[in-house]
């Protein structure tokens, strides 16, 4: 694996490409520099790029820097294919091979039919929009522009392109708005273009992760036939300099498909237990919560780098908030709480906002009924706001997705609703960290995925399972059975105590049911370094 680096200091300059191998993804080696910006079309840094096989030869394709800070598409080869740990590398005689448009991050190449190769990376502008251009190659040295393969004005850039096949389906992967966004599609085999089949490219609901997760990778793992992803988790404070490092990798996870082929789907590699420490395990069951508990402490149980799945049991059709804290102090006073909502009704919530993620304000509201009619008829409406405080034409907001849910007597909020045969519940999975360190220049943003759970059986009980894996400051959760929602974050408690695990009801079941873990299993996890 390849990554950005500055082997000087903990800032974006001079970046070089570090490298590290493993025979598993999980357990790691490190190796020296792969590339250093050294050349004058790389003297400013080696930014991304990707690594095809041309051949039975791995060529990297990467954006150099130039001395004018131009953006340059380079190539670099094994000087050892032998050498399995492909420890150095030579770059090309004739780079740069790419020089205009002025982009970045070429993505791994593909082949059609005839053999040609094709090569996309990102560009955009005000006036194109975000684009992924297109180049073709016969001998993958002298490449030829053709077009944007696919582009959309959500954002004026695109970074990080990426386009592979997930059982028998295409699918197109960028970065923009912050986040990275996926779309599958179809591609003309003549027009060389992609279409999207169902939600493009910054729309909410085609989000990788609900998190803080950027400027990803996906690689096909041909030993257990699969399309892997690892994405950049940065820093969330004003701290990273002084700690001496900034940023990391996520976990790897495997990316598959919903059972319609329109929807992407990620969990963490198998291969991440053999991090588990047996001994450690504990485990409980049938906790049955109390309906209203701030905060209790799981007993004997306490850590910064471990595992959670918990699976959870709840009422349907009820307004509840609970969850699970993690990276607390024994009194709570710092905490990060991974929670769970739901509400008795989610078509019409009055003292509710669904806040960003807007994509069109619809003039000539008056009212919040209009509003929500107007999010009826739209075919990329997910959810909407009417704020009764704001003047017409600016007070009817439309969203691509459907946001975290915050409390406001300005606002009423509805999600577009899907009917089907099944009972259905929309659950959001939430992170909140208003507590979770004292640093005000440490982000307390919330972050929030939703879930359709959906049931053929009248039983008055869902199921939710999550896997939590927590690694200092970093936190990783996902929704276990189905792999619809993942959120990556980080946190900063500065007590050094905060290593607790807490269970709490904020709002629970009105009737006699109750708010159950089913289990609760937990391990502290081995370092990935060998």
């Amino acid at each position: 694996m390849f990554f950005q680096y500055n082997p000087d200091a903990p800032v974006p300059s001079k970046i070089h490409w570090g490298h590290c191998y493993s025979k598993d993804m999980v357990h790691w080696v490190r190796l020296p520099i792969a590339i250093a910006p050294d050349q004058k079309y790389d003297i400013n840094g080696i930014w991304t790029g990707s690594t095809s096989i041309v051949d039975g030869v791995p060529i990297i394709i990467y954006t150099g820097i130039n001395a004018t800070n131009a953006q340059v598409q380079c190539q670099a080869r094994p000087a050892n294919i032998t050498d399995p740990t492909l420890t150095k590398w030579i770059k090309w005689s004739t780079n740069p091979i790419i020089t205009i448009p002025n982009g970045r991050d070429p993505s791994t190449a593909f082949q059609d039919e005839q053999n040609n190769y094709y090569l996309i990376y990102g560009f955009g502008s005000d006036e194109l929009g975000g684009q992924a251009v297109l180049f073709t190659s016969r001998d993958f040295v002298n490449w030829t522009y053709l077009h944007p393969i696919h582009s959309n004005h959500y954002d004026v850039f695109w970074e990080c392109p990426d386009i592979f096949n997930v059982s028998n389906q295409l699918v197109m992967k960028a970065s923009l708005r912050g986040q990275d966004f996926w779309a599958v599609g179809e591609l003309d085999p003549i027009q060389k273009m992609f279409h999207p089949l169902a939600g493009d490219l910054g729309e909410y609901t085609q989000l990788v992760d609900q998190g803080k997760f950027y400027a990803s990778k996906s690689f096909y793992d041909p030993m257990n036939d699969r399309q892997v992803i690892v994405g950049w988790i940065a820093e969330d404070d004003d701290q990273g300099e002084k700690r001496g490092w900034q940023g990391m990798h996520s976990l790897p996870r495997s990316i598959f498909l919903s059972d319609d082929g329109l929807q992407l789907r990620s969990r963490p590699i198998e291969a991440l237990k053999s991090l588990r420490i047996e001994e450690s395990h504990r485990y409980f069951h049938n906790m049955v919560l109390p309906s209203i508990i701030p905060f209790e402490l799981v007993p004997d149980v306490s850590g910064n780098q471990i595992e959670v799945m918990i699976n959870w049991q709840f009422p349907r059709d009820q307004d509840l908030d609970f969850g699970l804290s993690v990276r607390s102090t024994s009194d709570g006073s710092q905490r990060t709480s991974i929670g769970v909502m739901t509400k008795a009704n989610t078509a019409f919530m009055p003292n509710w906002d669904v806040p960003g993620w807007d994509y069109f304000s619809v003039p000539g509201i008056t009212n919040s009924f209009d509003c929500q009619h107007a999010c009826d008829q739209d075919t990329k409406c997910r959810a909407w706001t009417f704020v009764s405080t704001r003047q017409v034409n600016n007070n009817c907001f439309l969203k691509t997705g459907i946001p975290h849910l915050e409390a406001d007597p300005t606002c009423t909020s509805g999600v577009k609703q899907q009917h089907g045969k099944n009972q259905q519940q929309l659950v959001w999975i939430y992170i909140n960290r208003t507590l979770s360190q004292q640093n005000p220049g440490a982000s307390r943003v919330p972050l929030a995925g939703t879930i359709l759970l959906e049931s053929e059986s009248l039983n008055s009980q869902w199921f939710l399972g999550l896997n939590i894996f927590i690694d200092h400051s970093v936190i990783e959760v996902f929704e276990s059975q189905g792999g619809r929602v993942a959120i990556a974050t980080r946190v900063y408690p500065e007590d050094d105590t905060a290593e607790h695990l807490a269970v709490y009801v904020n709002n629970g079941p009105t009737t006699n049911q109750n708010i159950i873990i089913d289990t609760l299993d937990i391990w502290t996890l081995n370092g990935i370094w060998a």
